[in-house]
């Protein structure tokens, strides 16, 4: 190799929610590796930085999506984006990880070169190329497309007068008061967007071709705020936390398990702010609850806008864009100035990087995970992903300390390499979804372009807490982890 290429212990790409949490991680438990973070944005936060659209917001309680190292303290636990990225920004400054974080590099290739047993990395700098080689690489850069959403191509979109916006590109100039909204979908972004744009524009419309789930509660945990002044910020945020990542279990479980007696409860709280016949014609999806995720709506915001009538829903199939909003395939006409497609994230494996051994392309989707971490054939690699069914970061950290204790036996057997290896008699595994039972639209759309799960461990990638946790803290002994 060559020997004016700069080489680290570590390289985690993207400086967001994952990658800061490794980099703690790393720091604390393994002070003695260097490591640099490369991050694609100009600024650090990841998501938390590139969504600036009205009203963003956690879709989960920052007891849980927040770190278990770093309690969270303000007063809402249902959290804005902007709230978020202080806490962010707050982590690197308490963990002093400023020094470690190179903004606007973008990783473009990523080749194992098996004499030198190290990632290559290609890299889009600022002043040009570069290139950084690390004998470990942690892949913290998400599972979508930073660049652009999902943006279907509407029948007659090319006629529409007014202004059309994807959420993920929210221009900073857009001022919606008193003007009507158009807003496309039925996700979370939908649900967030919809209450807070009818704050000030004239008139809000949802449009959704099928309902999504909603849940009401609050953004507020009483419980929590009295506990502080109680026991202190960390007990207290220590058993909230407890507390939530078993309350969001248990609720996942009777939601497979008894789904109508979990939907009525929804519907119930639906109902007593918009009546029956709006939750039964709009807010009543068509399939069970958590084969798309449960959409989270603090307060009941967006129930309150439609019941004031500051927003409306309707349900059903564009036709076409107009000049001046939208058909229906029912005939209805919804006006527009402003017409939001709020339609979904476009998924990306492994950060869009291209990764080759040798030189010799590496296919993912030909791939098997290992304990939804790492992939079979693949070297000192690891890709951060969390929960779907609940929050990120709770599946996260049972994967840092497995990653943190892959490195201290690798460091006991005196290895520089670990590669997960089908076994003879998993070769034949049938190849299984990257992700289970679920049917969202932005999941369903990219699972062929995924590692697949096997039908037996550790080739899986449970979405179950107690599961997850037994599996990656199982044995490295496995049969399966090769280290050399």
């Amino acid at each position: 190799m060559d020997q004016t290429i700069e080489r680290v212990d570590v390289v985690i790409v993207g400086a967001g929610l994952s990658g800061i949490a490794a980099a703690v991680e790393l720091k604390q438990t393994h002070p003695g590796r260097s490591f640099v973070m490369l991050e694609a944005r100009e600024e650090l936060g990841g998501t938390w930085d590139l969504f600036r659209y009205p009203g963003i917001r956690s879709d989960s309680d920052m007891f849980t999506l927040g770190y278990g190292f770093k309690p969270w303290t303000a007063e809402k636990s249902i959290a804005s984006g902007e709230a978020i990225l202080d806490y962010l920004k707050e982590t690197v400054d308490e963990y002093g990880l400023a020094p470690h974080i190179r903004t606007g590099r973008r990783v473009l290739g990523a080749d194992w070169s098996q004499d030198d047993r190290c990632w290559i990395l290609e890299v889009a700098g600022p002043a040009g190329p570069e290139t950084v080689a690390c004998s470990y690489l942690y892949m913290a850069a998400g599972y979508y497309d930073h660049d652009s959403g999902h943006q279907p191509e509407f029948p007659g979109q090319a006629a529409f007068r007014g202004s059309i916006v994807h959420p993920q590109q929210w221009p900073a100039g857009l001022d919606c008061t008193g003007k009507r909204v158009v807003v496309i979908g039925s996700g979370a972004t939908a649900i967030t967007l919809v209450p807070a744009l009818a704050r000030t524009a004239s008139k809000v419309t949802m449009v959704q071709r099928s309902p999504s789930y909603v849940a009401i509660d609050s953004d507020v945990d009483e419980q929590a705020n009295r506990l502080r002044a109680e026991v202190g910020d960390h007990e207290a945020f220590t058993r909230i936390r407890l507390r939530n990542l078993r309350d969001q279990q248990v609720k996942y479980h009777f939601a497979r398990t008894d789904p109508q007696a979990f939907k009525k409860h929804l519907f119930d709280e639906v109902e007593k702010i918009v009546g029956r016949d709006c939750r039964e014609k709009h807010f009543t999806p068509a399939y069970e609850p958590w084969d798309q995720r449960v959409c989270l709506v603090p307060n009941g915001d967006l129930f309150h806008a439609v019941r004031d009538g500051r927003a409306e829903v309707v349900t059903g199939h564009i036709e076409t864009f107009t000049e001046s909003g939208l058909r229906m395939a029912s005939g209805e006409e919804v006006p527009a100035d402003v017409i939001v497609t709020a339609t979904g994230l476009q998924l990306v494996t492994l950060g869009k990087i291209r990764f080759s051994t040798g030189g010799e392309p590496i296919d993912f989707s030909q791939t098997f995970t290992y304990k939804g971490v790492a992939f079979s054939g693949v070297p000192n690699l690891l890709m951060a992903f969390g929960y779907l069914n609940s929050s990120w970061t709770l599946r996260l950290e049972l994967v840092n300390r497995f990653w943190s204790s892959l490195l201290t036996r690798m460091d006991e057997l005196g290895a520089t390499v670990v590669t997960p290896v089908l076994r003879d008699e998993d070769k034949d595994m049938p190849r299984e979804p990257w992700v289970k039972d679920v049917s969202s639209g932005y999941l369903v759309r990219h699972m062929d372009d995924m590692p697949a799960q096997g039908d037996r461990e550790p080739w899986i990638n449970p979405q179950v807490h107690e599961r997850t946790k037994d599996l990656l803290s199982g044995p490295f002994e496995d049969g399966v982890l090769r280290f050399a």
